[in-house]
């Protein structure tokens, strides 16, 4: 049972490190959406032209 308890401790505190990285991770994927949305809105802009 003190295993259990143990692997479960150990569950938490990584999920809780992961989620501290989360925030770096969501701020990277929205730079990168962004950009390629811009990329892909003047490409279509200047196919019009």
């Amino acid at each position: 049972m003190s295993d259990l308890k143990l692997y479960f401790i150990n569950g938490i505190s990584l999920l809780t490190a992961q989620f501290t990285n989360l925030d770096n991770i969501l701020k990277i994927l929205l730079l990168v959406i962004t950009i390629g949305y811009t990329i892909n809105k003047w490409y279509f802009l200047n196919k019009k032209k």
